[in-house]
């Protein structure tokens, strides 16, 4: 752009250029060289975008692009305390074991009870299990958001399996961290998924569960903004610096509070119900997911509720139902999102006007 005016085209060796970083992430080879040289670039287009798309270095788009778009690079330093993620949130703490009565070996009564607190001591020691999320279950879920991308785009198939769809990409460890059955095996490859399964797309993946959470819980506030600016396009204004922590309305709470619970005494504010109201659904949505991206069916000992209701009217009774709405309804605007994040990546820049 100069000034009022906007130039009709690039010429051919800034095409080139562009076509060449974009998708292998370096300079242009000799054949991008030699059109540009002979004005035939323009000409050979669809051909030369095949051809760099299926050429092997385009990985470098996957791993760069769904680095940038999906934050798929930060999946290997995001800090998660597992144990207390396991635990609801909660930092278990270290108990001092109170001294061993001892017991006769003739009294049933005795020793009955000391069989029970032993399966209760198991019991709670299980609860507190760790999850060890180590680089490896963190390799297999970036490379899980990569193969979904990659696969689509050599293939040629539709942009909205991102979203839903009937498949994903494991290994065995990955396979077994999402409690999905048969995968052995340290090699990702592409598996169907159960009929019964609730995996299925970005929104699913390891990867956007865990960099959309907090250390010991998940963030129904991180993830519905995500949603709402990368899938949809939809901006949202930034929080006032006035408004306060979640945590501390568990403080208003003379039970432990469900993430629900405390959501919506946060937007009992009206300070904070306008934005609140946009994006909150959309993350609650992905509740049964805690932030190791695993499955749950309670919280805190209370069954989760991942209902909800879009600001545009649709109402969902959880992450499934969502994922047909986002497909059927509001496709146009997951369109127009991805090719915004693709031109901004293209370019290296925010999108202006003129663009």
């Amino acid at each position: 752009v100069a000034g009022d005016s906007v130039y009709p085209y690039l010429d051919d060796y800034s095409l080139a250029s562009r076509l060449s970083y974009f998708f292998w992430s370096t300079m242009p080879d000799e054949t991008l060289f030699e059109l540009a040289e002979q004005g035939n670039l323009r000409t050979k287009l669809q051909e030369q975008v095949r051809r760099l798309s299926e050429d092997r270095r385009s990985q470098a788009l996957v791993e760069n692009f769904i680095g940038q778009w999906l934050q798929a690079r930060n999946v290997g330093h995001v800090s998660i305390n597992s144990r207390a993620v396991l635990n609801d949130g909660r930092v278990p703490q270290r108990r001092r074991r109170p001294p061993q009565a001892i017991i006769d070996p003739n009294d049933s009564v005795a020793v009955a009870k000391a069989a029970e607190e032993r399966q209760r001591r198991r019991e709670e020691f299980a609860k507190r299990r760790r999850v060890d999320f180590n680089a490896e279950l963190r390799a297999a879920m970036r490379r899980e958001t990569e193969m979904l991308f990659s696969h689509i785009m050599q293939e040629d198939r539709c942009v909205l399996e991102l979203i839903d769809a009937d498949y994903t990409f494991l290994n065995e460890r990955l396979a077994q961290h999402y409690g999905i059955p048969g995968v052995e095996g340290r090699q990702m490859r592409k598996v169907d998924l159960p009929a019964d399964s609730h995996r299925g797309g970005i929104l699913t993946q390891g990867t956007f569960l865990t960099v959309t959470s907090n250390p010991t819980r998940t963030s129904a506030v991180k993830r519905g903004l995500f949603i709402s600016e990368n899938i949809l396009g939809i901006p949202v204004p930034p929080a006032p610096g006035n408004v306060p922590l979640l945590e501390e309305a568990e403080k208003a709470f003379d039970h432990d509070p469900t993430i629900r619970d405390m959501m919506e005494l946060h937007r009992s504010n009206r300070l904070c119900s306008s934005c609140h109201a946009r994006f909150d659904p959309l993350g609650m949505a992905l509740e049964n997911f805690n932030a190791l991206g695993m499955w749950r069916d309670t919280e805190r000992g209370q069954p989760i509720d991942a209902s909800g209701e879009l600001i545009t009217g649709e109402t969902f009774a959880g992450v499934d139902e969502l994922k047909r709405i986002l497909v059927d309804s509001h496709r146009a605007d997951f369109y127009r999102s991805l090719t915004e994040h693709l031109l901004i990546y293209a370019l290296g820049r925010g999108l202006e006007v003129p663009d």
